[in-house]
């Protein structure tokens, strides 16, 4: 059982070492500089796609935020389609927009439309938009940058004359992850030699009234320079005003004074939408707008770093190994679910409270499949041992038995144990005379029957039936499986072993065979208990000294005409239980130390009304015995032979009084039978 838990410990940490050096890879591929995710391994990809469904779910779980007040889109939707007719709108439309706007000017006016060419048939479109805007220093215009294999390829600006008025230019680029979603923005790049910052960066600095350079320090960027984006919510979270009703004077343009206000498409068709860890299709002008809404409010999130999943992974490693690999499958199971509940919940509160985020799937990964190699492991090495168990100890102990060893082979220890343990011997009184009157075959019958039975005994009051030794039976209780009231079913094992060797002799004389009669031996002791033998062959089986007074005590019933002997040991804890009566003190051979012996009975209160009143006479023949009064001890067991009738125990002690009386015993008498056969 030792090797097996070392055995499931060290493929746990195998899986944590194959997790730390999956996750090594991911953040060599994904985080850090200068390093080209399409050429990542396929696990590396794999996890890193999982750490993405991981943090998605991570928003869905929160819910929806209160977007900033101050952020509102104007958007290019349908009705305004309908009613300006064309697209692309001649820039005299936007020119228009400004100048409706200037008279309350809102902090910052971010169109996120390109105008990368001159309008050819409307060159006073054009210039109305140039003017418009070299008047009005808090309108941004767009660029947009061409990449491959992160790489710019080209840079696609306004027309040079917008260019050249506009007091603020931003990038565009949305930074999509390989699994097509929109996760990240880039507040800064260089492009040409020229640093340019994302359209909102630009945004947020013209409303904060900080400087891009102070901005852009503050925020909390990965190693790639990358913001991760703290979404509020679904598309269309914040509030969206129809360009047609900007310009008509529907909507005042008071409404948007002082406010960061973003001009883009809304409109169903539009190609410019993404998928977002809130949305399936969010327009780009609000991804833009989550961005802006991250930096006023100092709320975007910030990845606690791939050291982080390296130190969960390590202590899901030791969890599993250390941990979960000691517990049974089902504590185990609710340890492992624990842990991940722990784990999940708290780097959510970290996500939602702190607005840091974890990686989920590396150590929720590691938990599980530590656990789950483990459990497949335990399932074969423990579905192996139960066979073990089943075959080498099936016909040993009772099926009640058995199924706790088979539920938990661990309480069998194999080893050798020392515990406070029950014995029972019992053997045929003359089996040999009986077996010269039988052929082998009758022999063999019988012998097979009366084992039967006795063994079903044994299986009833859950012993273990440690073996056959020809006609003779050893049993014992408290191993392998725990027994407090040990003694008490071994008693009432040999107690139900009697009644069933009269019922078994009943059928016997029906079919003409001699009736058997059986002697039982018990004593409780520390044994010692495991799987004894060579390599070729062991049993599990006990052995010491009270092994030996055991097997003692059921040769010494012949002596004294008894059926069920028990020691002064098996005595103290049963006395309350079973009716007993005193039989001698011994020294049998092999032990220098006497011990007392007892007959045992019956149950507590199954006694007839004969034997109420016989032992009471017969302990008090045992004490004027004790006290040298030989005539008197023999008269009081003339009186139990005169209610119990061939009282085997009373005859032997009349017998030693009329000897004591004739040849007193010396002055150093202790009252001590020397038991001389086994």
């Amino acid at each position: 059982m030792h090797n097996s838990y070392r055995i499931s410990c060290l493929l746990a940490f195998i899986v944590g070492a194959a997790f730390l050096y999956v996750e090594w890879s991911r953040a060599h591929y994904f985080l850090m500089p200068n390093q080209s995710s399409a050429i990542a391994p396929r696990w590396a990809s794999l996890i890193q796609t999982a750490e993405w469904a991981a943090s998605d779910l991570a928003f869905k779980v929160r819910g929806p935020q209160v977007p900033h007040p101050d952020i509102v889109i104007i958007g290019v939707d349908e009705a305004s389609l309908t009613a300006l007719h064309q697209w692309p709108w001649p820039r005299s439309i936007h020119a228009r927009l400004i100048r409706v706007l200037e008279k309350d000017p809102p902090k910052a006016l971010i169109f996120d439309i390109l105008f990368i060419e001159p309008f050819t048939t409307d060159a006073k479109g054009d210039a109305a938009l140039v003017s418009a805007t070299q008047d009005n220093p808090w309108v941004i215009h767009s660029l947009f940058f061409e990449m491959q294999d992160d790489q710019i390829v080209s840079v696609r600006l306004p027309f040079s004359k917008l260019l050249n008025a506009a007091a603020h230019v931003g990038s565009v680029n949305a930074m999509i992850d390989e699994d097509g979603t929109l996760r990240r923005a880039m507040p800064q790049m260089k492009v040409a030699g020229q640093t340019v910052s994302l359209l909102s960066v630009e945004a947020a600095s013209l409303y904060q009234k900080m400087p891009l350079v102070e901005l852009v320090q503050k925020l909390p960027l990965d190693p790639k320079g990358r913001l991760l984006v703290n979404f509020v919510g679904k598309d269309y979270s914040y509030p969206y005003l129809s360009y047609a009703d900007i310009l008509s004077g529907k909507i005042p343009a008071s409404y948007l004074k002082d406010k960061i206000v973003l001009v883009g498409a809304s409109a169903t068709g539009t190609f410019d939408h993404y998928p977002t860890p809130t949305s399936k299709f969010m327009p780009g002008v609000e991804f833009h707008a989550n961005v802006i809404d991250n930096i006023l409010r100092w709320n975007q999130l910030r990845y606690a770093g791939i050291r982080w999943t390296y130190l969960a992974i390590a202590i899901a490693t030791v969890l599993c190994g250390v941990f979960l690999a000691r517990w049974s499958p089902g504590i185990g199971a609710l340890g492992a679910l624990i842990s991940a509940l722990g784990y999940a919940g708290f780097g959510q509160w970290l996500f939602v409270r702190r607005y840091i985020q974890i990686d989920f799937a590396g150590p929720l990964l590691t938990l599980l499949m530590g656990y789950l190699v483990i459990l497949i492991y335990r399932f074969f090495t423990e579905e192996k041992e139960k066979r073990w168990v089943k075959a080498a100890f099936g016909q040993y102990v009772s099926h009640k038995v058995l199924d706790v060893l088979m539920e938990d082979p661990t309480k069998l220890r194999l080893g050798g144990d020392r515990r406070e343990m029950t014995v029972l011997f019992s053997d045929v009184a003359g089996f040999t005379s009986i077996s010269e009157r039988l052929d082998p075959q009758e022999l063999v019958g019988l012998l097979n029957q009366y084992l039967t039975a006795m063994t079903e005994v044994v299986f009833q009051f859950d012993g273990y039936l440690n073996k056959y030794m020809g006609d003779g039976i050893m049993a014992f209780w408290n191993a392998p499986v725990r027994q407090v009231n040990h003694a008490e079913l071994a008693c009432r094992c040999a107690l139900r072993s009697r009644d069933r060797l009269v019922e078994l002799n009943k059928d016997l004389e029906k079919r003409g065979l001699i009736p058997l009669k059986a002697r039982i031996g018990l004593n409780t002791g520390v044994m010692v208990v495991g799987n004894m033998g060579s390599s070729q062959k062991s049993d599990y089986t006990v052995m010491g000294d009270n092994v030996n007074l055991g097997s003692r005590l059921e040769g010494a019933n012949k002596a004294f005409g008894s059926s069920i002997m028990i020691s002064e040991f098996t005595y103290q804890v049963v006395q309350d239980l079973f009716e007993v009566r005193f039989l001698d003190i011994m020294r049998v051979p092999g032990k220098a130390k006497p011990v007392k012996t007892y007959e045992l009975l019956a149950e507590k209160g199954a006694i007839t009304a004969d034997w109420r009143n016989a032992i009471p006479l017969y302990h008090q023949g045992i004490q004027l015995f004790a006290d040298r009064s030989f005539q008197e001890a023999k008269n009081k067991f003339l009186d139990v032979l005169s209610i119990i009738p061939q009282d085997k125990p009373s005859e032997m002690y009349i017998q030693r009084a009329e000897m004591f009386l004739a040849h007193p015993p010396s002055a150093e008498w202790d009252g001590v039978f020397e038991l001389k056969v086994k």
